[in-house]
């Protein structure tokens, strides 16, 4: 197993066909709803904790990303999310599309998964479409980040796109999309 900082918040762990093989479980395994992938990943947090130091890894929330490499083994890259749920609830994200369906698909999934919060602003400026949601987190977040690309918007630049850009659904824009 080798492992490589990427910066103060991620981390890229190497593990090699035999790495697997010794854990006796494969790439194609790999599934969090199986215990040998969970004691895997807990395995790995804390080799990357005692031997980088780094215990951030360990936050509430906490993304990984898989992927297989060319000789059997497979890249992990764990990504630390926010620290605190407080400051993220007060933040806007944008999501953004030049596809309206891919708006109307997201909507749609989420309310198949029952989201509590349907809300949200949908404004058009330029050709793309863009939805503004207030304190998008968990699961509601990665739905819709299977469907939409996320944008980092600054205060400024989000007072310009409701200022410039055309209102097209000023609230619920999740739950008009979704009907």
């Amino acid at each position: 197993m080798k492992i490589d900082a990427i910066d103060e918040k991620s981390v890229l762990v190497e593990l090699s066909k035999e790495d697997l093989e010794k854990r006796r479980i494969t790439y194609e395994e790999l599934d969090y709803a199986n215990e040998r992938t969970k004691n895997l990943v807990r395995n790995i947090l804390e080799t990357i904790r005692l031997e980088t130091g780094k215990a951030v890894l360990c936050c509430s929330s906490l993304e990984v990303e898989v992927m297989p490499d060319s000789f059997g083994g497979c890249l992990m890259i764990f990504k630390q999310g926010k620290e605190n749920a407080g400051d993220e609830t007060e933040q806007t994200t944008v999501f953004f599309s030049e596809n309206i369906n891919n708006f109307i698909d997201s909507a749609r999934a989420l309310k198949n998964l029952e989201a509590k919060e349907q809300s949200g602003s949908l404004y058009r400026a330029d050709g793309t479409f863009f939805l503004l949601v207030s304190g998008c987190c968990g699961k509601k977040r990665c739905v819709l980040s299977e469907y939409l690309d996320e944008a980092s918007f600054d205060e400024a630049r989000l007072n310009s796109l409701r200022e410039y850009g055309e209102c097209l659904i000023e609230k619920d824009a999740l739950t008009v999309l979704s009907a």
